[in-house]
Formats: structure tokens, C-alpha cells, sequence
């Protein structure tokens, strides 16, 4: 027996028998004085590896820096949601690199084996990366992504049929690039992680434009694109930044209220809530035509295609603006002093004008006549009168007073009291109580009464379904 342990040992001088979690080719690098190795991993792999839970991708859910191991954000359940739906829904979206550390060695032993196979071009090596097993692996990057992919694919796993053998199907044959980093300096693993984190989030505007898999954000950017309102001049659509500033009108996500306004009213208090209510409300239209063959692309299009031939015909009528210059060299209110003067300039008075047109179109009204009556309204920042309130003489707007505007008593240097129009604030409770305030006066006239009654007040929001007690005939009061 001895001597065929030692035949055995003699055998495996040289050889290398440790056990490997798992080996591929990979580009080498190196990075001031960190290697790097990245290659590409099947989704299903990726997930075991995620899966392993005593040498597995260790992700943190807590930030102790007194602990032994290393750090991390916490982890957004939400978030994670959100990508796991996106990735259910369109699993041929390409997955972002996944960045792990992992240390040098361990208890004097190498964490991996690189074998080198050919020099590609200067810093750059082909060859064969191999990991043995035991090795703890740091997420420094994807951590969501990564927990998202393992939601996902457990979710579809071994389905035969429907959606889920689709995307099962799809998710794997899909791969999924990793870049490991060769670190075992746990402040420079933790640095590593911040500097990943740190990434500037994607303005709401440009994320709107961007993510066209959503049926809001189509209805949003397609009327931004479209509506003459926009297009009169090419800078006033913004894509880059949360605010219209200068020259520019509205963002891709003010038009994306404004548009879902009409569509859904103000049901849109989360994301996930706003693309359930538009999908709903395009299924229910599509239920409703004539053409059995009809989709809800087909919907989408026709409700685009209404919601800019009223904003035109807006355009043409109400104040501000029908005063828009019609051509960067053209006479009339450039859009910033527009946005200074008019309150609609502002989102929260754009969603106002929306809901309200909401409103018209699920009563049956005429928009058109609806147009004619908003345009009727006071929408200056300066109309306003001065009144007593408690024995305190006060400026205030004869529509919108601490909803979308609120006057400010200021005196000059001759002594002399100036009232200041300031916005009043953008948050929902403010343009929602503003849109009640134009029923209520449009109700005035018959013709527009039904957008005060309950059932209209419960499409755009403004009122529960599930209010107890004797319902009212109108809840704008």
C-alpha cells in the first residue's frame, strides 16, 4: 500500500490538484499595480456562483467598517425588483459588467493560477484564468444586477411553456461580462466600492427619453417630439437635465405628465403605479375599438397622435402660449421669459392643463371647447388683487393663491410695499388642489359639469374609489 501511495505522490509532483471552483479563458491586465482578469460567464453559472452560500459572491446587506469582512451599500429590494421585471420582460437586454475582488493569496496559498497563452498587445494577455475553491469574492459592482439575475432566472428555471420557457430560453444563452480584481488591501476594496457607487444618476428626462420599453415614457417623449409647442424651436424639448432652463420649455419627463395626465390623471404617485394605470388604460381603449386586431402599440399611437393635435390647437389659443415666438428668430415671448411670467411655465402648471384635459376626455367633452375655456383663465404670475385676511392686507391670486403661486410683501427703498409672485411649489398636493380649483370654475358653466362629479374625480385621482359614507355630488368644493 505504501508503495502505491508513493507512486501516486510521484505521479502528482508538479501537478496541479487543488480543488477549482472554476477555470476560463480571460484578458489579463493590470491596472497601476492590480491585476485584473475579465472574461465572460454564462447568466445560469453566474447565478450558482451567486447561489453558493459558504464560497459564494458575498454581498453585504449592512455597513459595519469594524467588522471582519468588507462593507457595502445596502441593498435596494426595490431596485433589484425593478431590474428583474425589466429583465423578464425584455431578457435580450445586454447585463452590465459584474466587478468582484478577490484576495491574493490565503494563508500563504494563491487564490488562482493564471496561465498565459499569448502577449495581445501591450498591458493586454490571453490566456487561462483559473479560481480555486474557498476563495471569498468581493462585489465591488452589479451587486443589483447580480441579485436580480438570480430573482430572474430562478423565476423561469425549468419552465416548459408560456413566457417563462421564452425567457429561460433567452437567459440561457446569454453571458454576462466579469472583471475580477486581484486586491488584498481591505481599504482599497472598500474605496473600490465607493468610487463604483458614486456614479451620477440618469436625469428623470434623459431616463424618460431613454427607456422606451416603457409605454409612459413613450407617450411622454413621442407628444415632446411631436407637439408643435415643442418643436418650434429645436432646443425647447430637454433631455439632459430635471429643469428647462434659458431657452428651453419643458423636459421629456414634464411632457411625460402632462401626456399621462390625460390619460390617467394624477394615478401616477410611483412609477410602477403609473406604467400599470397607463397599460390599463391603453388595454381598456384597445378593448373598446372596433378592429379585434388591434394592439396596444397600435392604442399608443392613436392616443399620441390626440393628445398633439389638442396641445396644437393650445398652442394656438391659450396665454403664453399663443405669445411664443414661432422660430428662434421670430417676434414674441422667448421661452424663458415665458416661464417667468406664466404659471403653466412651470411643470406643476402643465400637469394642471393635462388633468383638466384628462378630465374633458373621459366625460366625453369636447377638448376643444375645453381649450377655449382654460385659455379664459387667469394664468399670469402677477394677476392678483389685494385683499384682507384676518385684518393683514394680502396680494392673491385669483385662481391658483398657494397652489401654484403665492405673493410675497416686500418694501422698496422709497418705502413703497411690492408684492413678489413666487412659486407656491411643485409638490402633487399643490397642482392637485390647483386642477380642482379650474373644475370647480369651469363647472360654472353646465357643459362642464360632469368633470366635478365623483366618477371623473376618481379617474384623475383626486378622490378615493373606496371613500366611506355617503358620496358627494360633486368633491370640488
Amino acid at each position: 500500500m505504501g508503495d502505491s501511495d508513493d507512486s501516486i505522490k510521484a505521479m502528482l509532483v508538479g501537478k496541479d490538484v487543488r480543488p477549482t471552483w472554476f477555470e476560463t479563458v480571460a484578458f489579463r491586465s493590470v491596472i497601476g499595480d492590480m491585476e485584473a482578469f475579465n472574461f465572460m460567464q454564462p447568466l445560469p453559472s453566474l447565478v450558482d456562483l451567486r447561489a453558493r452560500q459558504e464560497s459564494g459572491v458575498i454581498i453585504r446587506k449592512d455597513f459595519d467598517l469594524d467588522d471582519e469582512e468588507y462593507g457595502n451599500r445596502p441593498v435596494d429590494p426595490k431596485h433589484v425588483e425593478r431590474i428583474a421585471t425589466g429583465l423578464y420582460n425584455r431578457p435580450d437586454t445586454p447585463v452590465q459588467q459584474i466587478q468582484l475582488a478577490i484576495p491574493e493569496d490565503m494563508d500563504g496559498e494563491p487564490t488562482f493560477h493564471w496561465e498565459r497563452f499569448s502577449q495581445l498587445s501591450p498591458g493586454v494577455e490571453l490566456g487561462k484564468f483559473k479560481l480555486y475553491q474557498g476563495v471569498p469574492m468581493h462585489i465591488e459592482n452589479g451587486q443589483h444586477t447580480l441579485d436580480a439575475l438570480g430573482r430572474t432566472w430562478l423565476r423561469v428555471k425549468g419552465a416548459t411553456y408560456g413566457r417563462d420557457a421564452e425567457v429561460q430560453e433567452v437567459l440561457s444563452q446569454a453571458a454576462a461580462p466579469i472583471q475580477i480584481l486581484v486586491q488584498n488591501d481591505r481599504d482599497e476594496v472598500t474605496r473600490l466600492f465607493v468610487v463604483a457607487g458614486q456614479t451620477k444618476p440618469i436625469p428623470a428626462a434623459l431616463m424618460t427619453a431613454l427607456d422606451q420599453s416603457s409605454y409612459a415614457n413613450r407617450l411622454g417623449t413621442q407628444v415632446g417630439r411631436q407637439a408643435r409647442l415643442l418643436r418650434d424651436e429645436p432646443d425647447r424639448l430637454v433631455y439632459l437635465r430635471t429643469a428647462a432652463k434659458e431657452e428651453t420649455l419643458y423636459t421629456t419627463a414634464h411632457m411625460r405628465g402632462y401626456a399621462t395626465a390625460m390619460l390617467i390623471g394624477f394615478r401616477d404617485r410611483t412609477p410602477d403605479a403609473r406604467e400599470t394605470n397607463v397599460v390599463r388604460a391603453l388595454e381598456a381603449e384597445a378593448e373598446a375599438a372596433d378592429d379585434n386586431n388591434v394592439n396596444l402599440n397600435d392604442v399608443l399611437d392613436d392616443v399620441v397622435e390626440e393628445i398633439v393635435q389638442i396641445t396644437d390647437y393650445a398652442y394656438d389659443r391659450m396665454p403664453g402660449w399663443k405669445d411664443l415666438r414661432r422660430s428662434p428668430d421670430g417676434e414674441g415671448l422667448t421661452p424663458k421669459r415665458f416661464r417667468s411670467e406664466y404659471l403653466h411655465g412651470s411643470p406643476a402648471g402643465l400637469y394642471v392643463v393635462g388633468a383638466v384635459l384628462g378630465a374633458a376626455r373621459f366625460c366625453g367633452i369636447s377638448l376643444e371647447r375645453t381649450v377655449d375655456a382654460l385659455a379664459e383663465l387667469p394664468w399670469e404670475r402677477t394677476a392678483g388683487k389685494l385683499r384682507k385676511v384676518e385684518g393683514v392686507e394680502r396680494k392673491i391670486h385669483p385662481l391658483f393663491d398657494n397652489t401654484l403661486v403665492r405673493f410675497e410683501r416686500q418694501l422698496a427703498v422709497d418705502g413703497d410695499i411690492i408684492w413678489t409672485p413666487t412659486t407656491a411649489g411643485g409638490a402633487r398636493t399643490n397642482y392637485e388642489a390647483a386642477t380642482a380649483a379650474v373644475l370647480k370654475s369651469l363647472a360654472k358653466d353646465p357643459a362642464f359639469h360632469d368633470m366635478t362629479l365623483v366618477p371623473a374625480l376618481v379617474h384623475l385621482g383626486l378622490r378615493s374609489a373606496n371613500r366611506r359614507g355617503r358620496p358627494r355630488k360633486t368633491a370640488v368644493e
